[in-house]
């Protein structure tokens, strides 16, 4: 059956070219008009699964939000986490005392919000009691030898008594105040009046030890703690034990504890960035460890290679209750999904940020808000219904889609301040489309030092790159260049050299190792559609080179997969290719062109090229028909256009566009599977019957021979 003829390319209008948003139908002369947008932009998906984290009470639901920077990934966690946390009754305040049995061994004691200073100044006048009376009552009792009691209870049973009243709910308080009794009664037995007296008021070791360590204090009126920490590592987190020089060596007790994030965060909720916390493994183990364990200790492993001998201590763990939250993109989350269990037990919410909104009536409502939110938050200037709309746009064409909208915010953000800046600079009150304009503008010349180094370059014949002549197996590709969040393109010569041989497609780039993977798969595939088209009736005895001309600093991505089709079948049928016309499209096997990333910056990019030279009005760039509904040309571009100096064409397949590139028809398989001579198709046909006719006096060696040596290293020889 005879294949369906294909379509010729399709010239593009310029309303195909660009999405306007028509300021008249925004509703609002300026954003004064605007209500300020008021929870979640465009996020609905990942705030219902940070809210159904925050309802569950089972352990082990923590979140990981993933999502591409600038989606307002932290901001809308953050409110949500807050807002939870305000309807919550305050964390417990935790204090480490003295474990007078076993020093090494400091107990932790919970006590409600905010009391945990109140007990530590309770027991500082404790304290400061028993230094000012118990020496005085013991010089006075001593020569009656009175007993520690009848002395502890005259000077401070009293105090301790009143003590163990107001903790009565707070049990470790009160055992703790019932040994600092047995401790007092010791004390005063052992040291009697002269001791007292050698002391000169001073306080010794163990009337320090009646003290309180404050390890976690809250708010009472604060809810539950929302904490995040921008550097989480292992001391941060789990906390640090401090040591202070003494004769025996380094010491420390229970006043040395320090509290870490996650002490701080209990009963409530932590927040981190996710590939902060890997890059310190030791903390993210313990972050784990402590999920499971539902318990922290503070940890702090003395240094093995200390010159003094160093005192550790074993603090009493303190239970944990606590949501993790993680903040990172989303090939981290499914990387650690994959190559770590103990992360898909204890972090099992997904709350995915997306990139992209759909480009409604409603998101563009959402738009508005949103910029009259950021007037209100950053005090800039009113935004006009038209630079409203020109933000609009430039959303569209950061999303590269001009059926959606980008749904990172923070981006927009910095272009609405930006604008607002041009238009200070003006002395303006308002905010127009101009200055919009004038932003962006702004922003690409702080970014294309090396795109205007690469034109230089491109003018002065120092980059060859032809524009308005016609070329035997040589074609203008596409290439986007990333310069961290500046993008941009320039063509880039393809040329084919073929001939008879055994060695079939070899890409230059992938032999001296230039090639990414993506582009070797496209070079593979276009030797799929070599073999599928033409060889069928007889071996394909054909080499060919592909290359990317003055290129040196290596290929990926298979955007160039079509214009390298287009090239070797230009070589093999001898027909040139119109050099004014750049190519960017994947290719599949069948000769369907498919579609590539950064369209708008290729078209862009040849369009630079062709206006420095001049605009011929022949000149332009073929894409894929996929692609259409991302482009968001540039303004001047779409103008060139609609004045008929330069055009955009969109294909479907490989026939189309060498229609399209040298004037010849590509030609229709006939019944007998033969092509119409004079056809591009035609004429490849006939070329590779004449190389295969060339080839058969001569052995075909084993696949992947190079330089006329087979896999053995025997050269070839005719047959005999």
């Amino acid at each position: 059956m005879k294949k369906a003829r294909s379509e010729s390319a399709k010239l593009l209008p310029i309303q195909e070219l660009r999405w306007r948003c028509d300021p008249a139908a925004l509703g609002f002369e300026t954003t004064e008009a605007v209500s300020p947008l008021d929870g979640v932009a465009g996020q609905e998906r990942a705030a219902d699964a940070i809210k159904l984290a925050l309802r569950i009470t089972a352990p082990d639901y923590n979140v990981f939000v993933a999502g591409p920077p600038g989606t307002g990934r932290l901001a809308v966690t953050l409110d949500l986490l807050r807002a939870a946390a305000a309807a919550r009754p305050a964390a417990s305040d935790w204090c480490y005392l003295e474990n007078f049995r076993e020093p090494d061994r400091p107990v932790a004691v919970e006590l409600p919000a905010g009391k945990g200073r109140e007990l530590k100044a309770d027991l500082d006048e404790l304290i400061d009691q028993c230094r000012a009376d118990l020496p005085r009552l013991i010089e006075a009792d001593d020569r009656e030898h009175a007993p520690g009691p009848a002395i502890t209870r005259s000077a401070v049973g009293g105090r301790l008594e009143a003590l163990r009243r107001k903790y009565a709910q707070v049990p470790g308080v009160v055992r703790h105040v019932d040994a600092i009794n047995e401790q007092l009664i010791e004390w005063v037995d052992s040291s009697r009046a002269a001791d007292a007296r050698s002391g000169s008021g001073a306080a010794p070791a163990i009337w320090i030890s009646f003290g309180a360590n404050v390890f976690v204090t809250q708010d009472p009126a604060a809810g539950a703690p929302v904490v995040c920490e921008p550097n989480p590592t292992f001391p941060n987190l789990v906390g640090r034990i401090d040591y202070r020089a003494s004769p025996a060596g380094m010491d420390t007790d229970f006043r040395s504890l320090r509290a870490g994030t996650i002490h701080r965060a209990n009963g409530g909720y932590l927040v981190m960035y996710a590939r902060d916390l890997l890059a310190d493994r030791s903390a993210y183990r313990a972050v784990k460890r402590a999920l499971r364990e539902r318990a922290l200790t503070v940890e702090s492993p003395p240094d093995q290679d200390a010159a003094l001998p160093v005192a550790t201590l074993r603090p009493e763990p303190i239970p944990l209750s606590v949501l993790v939250v993680l903040i990172g993109d989303p090939r981290l989350y499914a990387l650690l999904r994959n190559r770590d269990e103990d992360f898909a037990q204890r972090f099992k919410v997904k709350a995915e940020f997306t990139a992209f909104t759909d480009r409604t009536p409603a998101a563009i409502q959402t738009y508005a808000s949103f910029i009259a939110r950021s007037v209100r938050t950053h005090g800039l200037l009113r935004f006009s219904a038209d630079a409203v709309a020109r933000v609009i746009e430039e959303g569209a064409r950061l999303a590269e889609d001009r059926d959606r909208l980008t749904a990172r915010f923070g981006l927009v953000e910095d272009l609405l301040i930006e604008a607002d800046a041009a238009a200070r600079a003006r002395a303006q009150t308002t905010v127009r489309a101009v200055d919009v304009i004038a932003a962006l503008e702004a922003r690409g010349g702080r970014s294309n030092l090396v795109e205007e180094e690469l034109q230089r370059l491109i003018d002065e014949g120092v980059i060859a790159i032809e524009t308005d002549t016609k070329v035997v197996g040589q074609v203008n590709g596409l290439a986007v260049r990333e310069l961290g969040d500046y993008a941009f393109a320039r063509p880039t010569r393809i040329t084919a050299r073929t001939g008879p041989g055994f060695e079939e497609v070899v890409d230059i780039e992938r032999q001296i190792h230039l090639s990414g993977p993506s582009h070797t798969k496209g070079v593979l595939t276009l030797e799929g559609y070599l073999l599928g088209k033409y060889g069928q009736r007889q071996p394909l005895g054909l080499t060919a080179r592909l290359t990317f001309e003055q290129n040196y600093g290596g290929v990926d991505g298979d955007s160039a997969s079509s214009p390298e089709l287009y090239a070797v079948l230009s070589s093999l049928a001898e027909l040139p290719i119109d050099q004014g016309i750049a190519v960017t499209g994947s290719v599949d096997q069948r000769g369907d062109v498919q579609a590539i990333g950064g369209v708008n910056e290729k078209v862009e990019g040849h369009f630079a090229v062709c206006k420095a030279r001049g605009l011929t009005g022949n000149q332009g760039v073929i894409i894929p028909k996929a692609n259409i509904r991302n482009l968001m040309l540039d303004p001047e571009v779409v103008g060139a256009v609609a004045a008929g100096q330069f055009h955009v064409w969109a294909v479907t397949s490989i026939d189309e566009g060498i229609e399209l590139l040298t004037g010849v028809p590509a030609g229709q398989a006939r019944d007998d599977g033969t092509y119409p001579p004079e056809s591009v198709h035609g004429r490849v046909q006939a070329r590779l019957a004449a190389y295969a006719e060339n080839l058969d006096p001569y052995v075909r060696p084993p696949r992947s021979s190079t330089n006329g040596r087979s896999r053995t290293g025997k050269t070839l020889q005719p047959e005999r």
